[in-house]
């Protein structure tokens, strides 16, 4: 059966991966990094210095820290309860050097052909970036079930009615998970289909 095959007999290709830095994202991220490397694959793992995975944990992975200058905020992390802010910052600060990254990676002589972006579904900013350098993105969204359906219900109703962008602060959340965001327009591929790119 072509699903299969055995490791060595795969066309061995890279992939790279890019967490969001917080633990709840960083910990699923790696786990999928080592499903794909036993199904053949050599991973690049691009991180932000905050919060950065520990590269001996993992010494079968490549690691590339890239600035993310989020140290100037991380001491507003416990008393700022908008996540939105965070996620913002970090989809600003890290589109510089994230493409510059990734362009070096591109630009490496003698390494395997990048199959593919995996990045974490809250980097909205990599899809266009992937797209300049003519790369697939597969998003990886971390949250729970109950976390997808709300989702699809914010999208819902900001299509059908004001009612959500009445409310207090929602306008700040619905801008940020609005229809035209690139969160709301996520690619689910499961891992078996990996091989197939």
């Amino acid at each position: 059966m072509e699903t299969l095959r055995s490791v060595s007999t795969l066309q061995r290709r890279r992939i790279i991966l890019f967490p969001l830095p917080f633990q709840g994202h960083i910990n699923p991220m790696l786990q999928l990094a080592n499903i794909l490397h036993t199904r053949g694959f050599k991973i690049t793992v691009i991180h932000t210095e905050y919060n950065s995975p520990n590269p001996s944990n993992y010494p079968h992975f490549t690691f590339k820290p890239i600035k993310d200058r989020f140290s100037k905020i991380a001491d507003q992390l416990p008393t700022n309860p908008d996540a939105t802010y965070f996620v913002k910052y970090l989809n600003n600060s890290c589109v510089g050097p994230f493409t510059d990254c990734l362009a070096g990676l591109l630009a490496e002589p003698g390494e395997e052909r990048v199959a593919c972006v995996i990045t974490d579904a809250a980097f909205y900013f990599t899809q266009a970036v992937a797209d300049g350098m003519k790369l697939p993105r597969i998003v990886l969204r971390t949250s729970s079930l109950g976390c997808t359906l709300a989702y699809e219900a914010i999208v819902h109703y900001s299509k059908t009615s004001s009612y959500l962008t009445k409310q207090g602060r929602s306008n700040t959340f619905m801008s940020f998970y609005s229809p035209t965001n690139h969160v709301c327009k996520m690619e689910y591929l499961e891992i078996h289909m990996l091989t197939h790119l």
